[in-house]
């Protein structure tokens, strides 16, 4: 299976974050047999040319998205960060019809409110290894 792994993460506060759980992600689809491409948006300048241009050259047949915050977690002056993720999947789903995978720590914190926040057609699976994807079922 082509899978397109993107990163959603684009905030810098304190410091940029490195995709690692993505990237684990990545590599074990790799090594049970999936095409895989990874895309990390931290510093892309246009996130919808960079996601038309990976997807339109990869042709996945699913779309993984991390969500590794859903908030910055000041408790004095929260910044909500799920404006940028339902962008993320909002493009992509104009791109393609393929099944999008929500996943990482900020979406398994609350899976069922980043699901109704996005507001938009998302496949949604949970993964009990890797090797099964080609078997998740998929909710639109």
């Amino acid at each position: 299976m082509k899978v397109f792994l993107v990163s959603a993460n684009t905030e810098q506060f304190n410091m940029p974050a490195m995709p690692l759980g993505l990237a684990c992600v990545a590599e074990a689809a790799k090594n049970a047999g999936h095409d895989i491409t990874m895309l990390d948006l931290m510093f892309e300048a246009d996130i919808s040319v960079t996601l038309k241009s990976g997807i339109a050259e990869f042709s996945p047949e699913c779309i993984g998205v991390a969500v590794r915050n859903i908030d910055d977690q000041n408790p004095a002056n929260p910044m909500f960060l799920l404006e940028k993720v339902k962008e993320i999947v909002t493009i992509c789903r104009d791109l393609s019809s393929t099944p999008i995978v929500l996943g990482d720590a900020g979406y398994s914190m609350f899976p069922e409110s980043v699901l109704a926040y996005s507001s938009v057609r998302l496949g949604f699976c949970m993964l009990y290894g890797i090797k099964k994807l080609e078997k998740c079922s998929f909710f639109t």
